[in-house]
């Protein structure tokens, strides 16, 4: 109908009889697209003529080794390159047959075969001898020959092949026939009349069968061939037979090694080409943990003093090769080295460091002294000579600062700071960007290695997390947690994360929570630089190592700085990677912050810019969310706080949110334990229920289907008889329980302390009964009850205390009467606090109100929003969020009126209205001073600053 319409309308656009033209030409227009596909079919199909196809068509009468003879002989390229990649098979379904008829005819077609055909069969060859398909000798006998014949090959890529065949191919034959018929050859290729391939190819034949040979053998049969390559007129042999030297003299042993090797090895070091050093270099660090203590004192650390030396003095290729090789002289050789020695070698790596940045024989780490004066000491050498000059030297530093680590172990952390760390500022601001990187990426390495000191290099890490290099800032990032958590042990930095790993034992340390605050900026200004990058994988990456955070930086830093830039992403970003990682490090904040007030907000902004969001992205992000809290959180968290959000996405609109949410689906009811939430888990089966009948969407469909077979699957766990899994699975939730009751008693032990510092300043100096020798004995006491509480308090079941949000059930009858007393000056007062106090059990106190100081004093609940009602159990069919704030606000107003009357206390309402009420409720019973229990006969109210907990006992008039 729509194609109809359409060509009316444009028939009548056309007007007249102009419809039939349009269709006509649209006709014809088809009729053309059809031939063109139609001759396009046709060239594909003619690609093949009858005679090709003829001649690649094999008779299907032919066993496999008669097809196989039959393609090598009179077959196409492609098909003899079949054969031969197949030729394992053969051999190991019919190896006599294979052996007889097919390894001849393999061996015939190699000798004037392409790179392609020779590159296959070198593959092939290797593998035979690797899976052990036939025995060594066989395999001597019917391919040894063919690889050894191969090695002089005309051309040189070929040669070079089957070379590399013949080296593995050594590792998998006996001694007897590597000594007839492997060593022979290489004796030969290694006289003085052969070409200088085929002395290239005897030392390396030489020092891989040197590996298989006792040391009587290689004295009698290889020694002295090799001395004569290491003296051959050509220096690329030489250059090749040192670097051979190393398997010949771990073949030979220690005390013919120092007699017959290291005396060509000091030669070489000595030679006039620039690669024989290079190679003599490489030689000697391989050797050292061969040699013992004397030859290395005597011998080696002279020669590498003398040839650092030289390497400096003349800064050619081999000044790289040291300063690649630098770290392992030295660690190599520290034992050995006397106080003087390590110190001289220290001042040639700070030189090496600096090459090219300042004058030659200048050891300067100051980097502005460096650009000052770099420049006003060289001569001007042509220009292809500067730029191979100024990359050589741009090698040295790389390479010098790859060694850095191994730098810092050979000097001692001890004496980093005296004679490493200007080196180390210099390398870190280097202006090669490889330099940087290259620091970048062993960063963490550097910070283990200084333990206590870490914090010595605290400026180089702001400076590379604030470097514009995106490839700076992806070294640093990559290692970031190992950095940060060096940096919060050596420093001696508390976080909250930190504290949740001592338990309620050491809650003394929440009163220094300290947090490296200097790195803020740059770690904001490393994300910013990410973030404008078009390289979403880096800001990925960062946002997820953000996660490590709490270890370094306290609640309220990253709470206040590092929170709202997650949440920009979030709710901005358009790359999903990118919100998964922002929104899980968001979690990780969450969990780690102990301002109930701040985790409540998080968790708020999440449901409301998620859940509660008009764009359903944001309302499948906020089902990841529920995912990473599972995994966060307790049990008793998620249910309080997600769970009632996240079920209302079961009737979502959109599809594709109701399919994500079924993925949900065994994860909610694995958060159920029986009977406590039986009601919730009725609520989840009726919401399943209601999916699988008015469900109309087919994928959703399936999806519910799938999720209520793993519900079936997933056990329940009733009472006591759980199985070890759900044992265990206990024992996690149990912990993440006390973890959260720690960050609320954290929290608490924070107001008392700022209320008792607010009291003792504003109370009067001249008030009575300030007899302090009394009132301190009176607080130890007090700090011993307090304390005693506390942890009985903490060391409560989880069925009687609250989650991280600060609700709990009803206390009993036994910890009803430790509960603070409130007095008032008058009985109506009086009452309506009783009345009020069967409402809500309140922790909260208040300090004493006196005739001079009775408008100054500041309470804790005035402070923290108030009280809210008791709660028996976990409410799951809890009324709105706007219906709890009501109640908490008018018995706020009942008390705030009450406490006004008396004493005119100084308010300060928490945003988020009774959250800090609900904290004091969270930890299932009181701590009450025994001061409260004192005759009310006396006018005079003292306030126990020792206990920070403060009481009210205001007597009749």
């Amino acid at each position: 109908m729509i194609i109809v319409s359409r060509t009316m309308d444009w028939g009548e656009r056309s007007g007249g009889g102009g419809g039939t033209g349009v269709a006509d030409e649209l006709t014809l227009d088809l009729d053309d697209n059809l031939a063109e596909l139609s001759l396009e079919r046709t060239i594909t199909s003619s690609l093949k003529s009858a005679e090709e196809i003829e001649r690649l068509t094999v008779d299907e009468r032919l066993n496999d080794i008669e097809r196989a003879v039959y393609l090598l002989s009179s077959g196409q390229e492609v098909q003899r390159i079949s054969v031969i990649k197949n030729l394992p098979q053969l051999l190991t379904d019919h190896s006599n047959d294979a052996m007889r008829r097919v390894v001849p005819k393999v061996r015939e077609v190699l000798h004037l075969a392409n790179c392609d055909l020779q590159d296959a069969a070198t593959k092939v060859f290797v593998t035979i001898i690797e899976q052990r398909i036939i025995t060594p000798a066989s395999y001597a006998q019917s391919f040894l020959q063919t690889i050894l014949s191969n090695v002089d090959n005309r051309d040189p890529d070929v040669s070079e092949a089957w070379l590399e065949v013949l080296l593995q191919v050594i590792s998998f034959l006996p001694k007897d026939i590597l000594k007839r018929d492997v060593l022979t050859v290489a004796v030969e290729k290694g006289q003085l009349s052969q070409s200088v391939q085929s002395r290239l190819a005897s030392c390396r034949i030489l020092g891989k069968v040197a590996t298989r040979c006792d040391s009587f053998m290689i004295k009698r049969d290889i020694l002295p061939l090799v001395q004569s390559l290491c003296q051959n007129v050509d220096y690329e042999v030489r250059s090749c037979m040192c670097r051979q030297l190393d398997s010949v003299a771990r073949g030979l042993g220690l005390e013919p090694t120092k007699s017959a090797i290291l005396p060509e090895l000091v030669e070489l070091s000595n030679d006039e080409e620039s690669c024989v050093r290079l190679a003599a270099l490489e030689t000697i660090v391989s050797l050292l943990s061969l040699l013992d203590d004397e030859t290395c004192t005597q011998t080696i650390i002279p020669l590498v003093c003398k040839f650092c030396e030289n390497a400096m003095q003349s800064e050619d290729s081999t000044l790289p090769a040291v300063a690649r090789q630098f770290g392992r002289l030295c660690h190599g050789l520290s034992v050995n080295l006397t106080e003087d020695q390590k110190i001289w070698f220290l001042n040639f790596y700070c030189k090496l460091c600096v090459i090219g940045l300042v004058p030659e024989k200048t050891r300067v780490n100051d980097r502005q002294d460096t650009l000052k004066t770099g420049s006003s000491h060289h001569k001007s050498p042509p220009i292809l000579n500067l730029y191979r000059e100024e990359d050589r030297h741009m090698e040295c530093r790389r390479h010098c600062a790859f060694n850095f680590p191994c730098m810092v172990l050979f000097a001692g952390p001890r004496n980093f700071k005296m004679e490493l760390h200007g080196t180390f500022a210099c390398l870190c601001d280097d202006p090669n960007k490889c330099v940087r990187v290259t620091m970048a990426s062993g960063f963490h390495e550097v910070a283990k290695m200084l333990g206590s000191s870490v914090l010595t290099i605290q400026g180089e890490l702001i400076s590379l997390l604030k470097d514009d290099l995106l490839e700076v800032i992806h070294g640093i990032i990559s290692h970031l947690p190992e950095t940060l958590d060096t940096f919060a042990k050596g420093g001696n930095v508390v976080t909250e994360s930190k504290i949740l790993g001592f338990g309620f034992d050491n809650l003394v340390l929440c009163r220094r929570i300290t947090g490296l605050a200097d790195l803020i900026p740059a770690l904001i200004s490393a994300e910013t630089a990410a973030a404008s990058s078009r390289n979403w994988r880096l800001h990925r990456d960062l946002l997820e190592k953000y996660s490590c955070l709490p270890r370094c930086l306290t609640s309220d830093q990253i709470y206040n700085k590092i929170v709202p830039m997650f949440f920009k992403h979030i709710i901005a970003h358009r790359v999903l990677p990118v919100q998964l990682a922002a929104a899980h490090s968001l979690c990780v904040f969450m969990r780690y912050n102990r301002r109930l007030e701040q985790r409540q907000d998080i968790c708020g902004r999440l449901i409301e810019e998620c859940c509660h969001s008009g764009n359903h992205r944001y309302r499948k992000l906020f089902i990841d969310i529920c995912h990473f809290s599972l995994e966060l959180f307790s049990k008793n968290y998620f249910k309080e706080n997600l769970y009632n959000s996240v079920i209302q996405l079961a009737q979502d609109p959109v599809p594709n949110v109701r399919l994500k949410f079924c993925s949900l689906l065994p994860s909610l009811k694995s958060q159920f334990k029986l009977p406590k939430d039986l009601q919730l888990l009725q609520q989840l089966e009726t919401l399943v229920r209601r999916l699988l009948s008015t469900e109309n969407d087919h994928d959703v469909v399936t999806a519910v289907r799938r999720a209520v077979f793993e519900l079936d699957r997933i056990k329940m766990t009733v009472g006591i008889q759980t199985s070890k899994h759900h044992q265990e699975d206990d024992l996690q939730d149990q912990k993440k329980e006390e973890d959260e009751q720690l960050l609320l008693e954290m929290e608490r032990r924070d107001h008392e302390e700022a209320d008792s510092k607010t009291g003792s300043s504003k109370a009067p100096s001249s008030a009575k009964g300030g007899d302090k020798r009394r009132e301190s004995k009176a607080g130890a006491t007090s700090t011993a009850a307090a304390t005693a509480t506390a942890r009985k308090t903490v060391g409560a079941k989880s069925s009687k205390t609250g989650s991280a949000t600060g609700r709990r059930v009803a206390p009993s009858s036994s910890s009803s009467s430790n509960t603070s007393v409130y007095s008032s000056p008058n009985k109506a007062t009086t009452k309506t606090a009783k009345s009020q106090g069967k409402k809500s059990i309140e922790n909260a106190t208040f300090a004493a109100p006196t005739a001079s100081s009775a408008s100054k004093v500041t309470s804790l609940s005035a402070k923290t929003g108030k009280r809210s009602p008791t709660v028996q159990e976990p409410n799951n069919n809890k009324p709105p969020a706007s219906s709890r704030t009501k109640k908490d606000t008018n018995a706020s107003a009942t008390v705030d009126g009450h406490t006004s009357s008396g004493s005119s206390l100084v308010k300060r309402t928490s945003s988020t209205g009774g959250t800090h009420g609900e904290l004091r409720r969270s930890s299932g019973s009181s701590v009450t001073s025994p001061r409260v229990r004192q005759s009310s006969s006396s006018n005079i109210a003292t306030s126990n600053s020792t206990t920070r907990i403060k009481k009210t006992t205001v007597s009749k008039s």
